[in-house]
């Protein structure tokens, strides 16, 4: 028993270290070791470190407040402890995150705008309040061992509370897992590869610049939805976390805009104390402002509501004294994922100089700064300017004298291009011109449902005006699609090759917008199978791959071209505003790319780019007109003079 020492305030018990008896047995002496005895019939035992850890309740504590009291910034202008003033519009997304009926959280915002210090911020939380293991995504294999080196290594090594749970052992902390001393995992991951996000389950799931991902992974689906898969088990108490500046594909259109609800940051003016959300149209910009300009002499802004003018100062004030606007489910008592919003216009570290010249360079036209603009700043996807062509734009090329079926005047050669559909085929007939601009006239076009139509027209003898007859040169047909068991729209690549092998005239094309080339020539020597198995085919055809994207651009300039001028392009009389609407189909957009609305038909279309490709593959442009040939009776050939002697 301890010795007791009695002083007037109280009774308090010295501790003293008895040793165990020898005699007792090993398994009785385990049992009483460290126990310590404070009365005969109220013994208290001293649990280990390890045991006493794992009991131990969490803090009650908000996210906000954990980073603040907890979290060390190791990198960047702001390493020390974490303070909210650096960033003010993080504290509502930490909590947010930690309320208990949320399980995403959807964060879009610009460069530099400290997404990855508000999701590692949550990650310590969740360790330390919350335990369950954890899956950070990054683009890249590379990105992924930064993270971990750079910033999740300091941040649980310089924390306060969390470097207690740092294992000492080496192989607990590695670039591929992270295991703490009170059970949790942390496993980066990268998009590219699916075996990373596999095996392992998770409580939380992080994704850092979700936008910089592949839309696939591998074979898989998108990144996204696989990293999800993490938290099945977890059903009711998972969480995620995906934030990245926007670069149209996941953060804001498939992200934000689907939340439950949705947040966005307001500026409290100084003068008015209106909430105001900041715009391009309220820049005070002196007129005939240049980049260059504003660059070096900067620029103010008008408030929205009062029109009072705000410098540098006036608006890092308004950010500081603003908050967070529900501009959707603001009447959601509950929601479960929840979207935040954050553009240039509301960040600290982005002044309104550099805002400025971002928006007047974004006006000049060139697609980079649109991007820059739009990304970088709006903190949205770019929508490209789409520019359609107009039926009238199309019928303009028709020709009321040229009959259909006639071939014009000054034909090289008639070329007949065909579409392969599920069932039946779209064709044109073409006559070509001479080299070097080749004009061309569309002599027939249509709509055909066997295959002994196509040998019809390919054997068909059209006359021009003057009774002279011509033969179909070439035959191009699409060979048909792929042979996707989930896409059966036009899987009709075997019998295409077929249909070629014994109709020589006829030639199987493919579009391909990848290669460099401009054609490319392929011997088929197999028949396509949907289960990958090779059939011989003999004397197979040559399939020409064009590369559709040169000659879609080649097809547009074309129709850009008025009528009657060389290289241009004749519709003959009758094409009605279906040929039309399907040449309007298909439009560019800035990055150069071509797309076609779902629901529009562009089989036209297709036919007019491979009549391009076909021109080419047949070297039309290098095809020069004959010279007439002079009749040999009708030129008198000069005598030579010959006098005797002379020399």
């Amino acid at each position: 028993m301890p010795a007791a020492v009695t002083t007037p305030q109280q009774t308090r018990l010295v501790p003293r270290t008895i040793p165990l008896p020898s005699f007792l047995p090993a398994r009785v002496r385990r049992m009483l070791s460290g126990r310590t005895v404070g009365s005969d019939r109220q013994p208290v035992i001293t649990l280990p470190e390890q045991v006493r850890r794992v009991l131990r309740q969490p803090e009650k504590i908000s996210v906000a407040d954990h980073a603040l009291k907890y979290r060390v910034v190791t990198d960047g202008a702001h390493e020390g402890s974490w303070r909210h003033e650096y960033a003010p519009h993080t504290v509502k997304i930490m909590n947010t995150f930690g309320e208990s009926w949320v399980r995403e959280i959807w964060f879009c915002a610009v460069e530099q705008s400290g997404k990855t210090n508000t999701m590692l911020n949550c990650m310590q939380w969740a360790i330390d309040c919350a335990p369950g293991n954890v899956f950070y995504l990054m683009p890249s294999e590379d990105a992924s061992k930064k993270i971990v080196g750079k910033k999740i290594k300091p941040m649980l090594v310089k924390s306060p509370k969390l470097k207690k749970l740092v294992s000492t052992r080496q192989d607990d902390t590695t670039m591929t897992c992270i295991s703490l001393r009170n059970g949790v995992e942390i496993f980066p991951a990268h998009a590219n590869s699916a075996t990373s996000m596999a095996t392992w389950s998770a409580k939380y799931c992080f994704g850092d610049e979700v936008d910089k991902y592949p839309l696939l992974t591998g074979k898989e689906t998108d990144p996204i939805t696989l990293i999800k898969k993490r938290n099945r088990i977890y059903r009711g108490r998972y969480k995620r976390f995906f934030a990245s500046t926007a670069a149209e594909k996941f953060i804001y259109t498939a992200g934000v805009l689907k939340c439950h609800q949705i947040w966005e940051w307001r500026l409290r003016c100084p003068d008015c104390g209106q909430l105001v959300k900041m715009d391009a149209e309220h820049l005070a910009l002196a007129e005939g402002a240049t980049p260059e300009s504003v660059e070096l002499n900067g620029c103010d802004y008008v408030c929205n509501a009062c029109a009072s003018v705000w410098d540098e100062g006036k608006r890092r004030a308004a950010i500081k004294a603003g908050c967070w606007v529900a501009v959707k489910g603001a009447d959601a008592v509950r929601p479960s994922k929840v979207g935040f919003h954050h553009r240039s216009w509301e960040c600290l570290d982005i002044s309104l100089r550099e805002i400025a010249v971002a928006y007047l360079k974004s006006k000049t036209g060139a697609l980079a700064d649109k991007l820059d603009w739009a990304h970088g700043h709006e903190a949205v996807d770019y929508v490209h300017e789409q520019q359609d062509r107009k039926e009238d734009y199309i019928l303009r090329l028709v020709d009321p004298d040229q009959p259909r079926g006639v071939v014009p005047a000054d034909t090289a050669c008639v070329l007949l291009l065909v579409d392969t559909q599920q069932r039946g085929f779209f064709y044109q007939v073409w006559a070509c011109g001479w080299g070097p601009e080749v004009k061309t006239a569309m002599i027939d076009y249509g709509y055909v449902d066997r295959w002994q139509h196509l040998i019809d027209l390919g054997r068909r003898e059209w006359t021009d005006a003057e009774g002279k007859q011509f033969r179909v040169r070439r035959g191009y047909i699409d060979s048909g699609g792929g042979t996707d068991p989930h896409n059966r729209k036009h899987s009709r690549t075997s019998a295409v090759y077929e249909f070629c092998r014994r109709n020589r005239l006829f030639r199987p094309i493919k579009g391909n917008s990848r290669q460099d080339e401009l054609f490319v020539p392929k011997k088929i020597d197999f028949y396509p199978t949907r289960t990958g198995k090779k059939v011989p085919m003999v004397n197979g055809p040559i399939r020409y791959n064009l590369q559709v994207n040169h000659f879609k651009d080649e097809l547009a300039d074309k129709l850009m071209i008025e009528p009657g001028s060389p290289g241009g392009i004749t519709l003959h009389a009758g094409v009605g505003n279906d040929y039309a609407a399907q040449m309007c189909a298909e439009y560019a957009d800035e990055r150069g790319n071509w797309h076609c609305p779902r629901g529009k038909a562009n089989h036209h279309w297709d036919i007019g780019v491979y009549l391009r490709g076909a021109i080419t593959v047949e070297g039309l442009y290098n095809k020069r007109r004959p010279r007439p040939q002079r009749d040999a009776a009708a030129v008198a050939i000069p005598k030579k003079s010959f006098v005797r002697g002379w020399k």
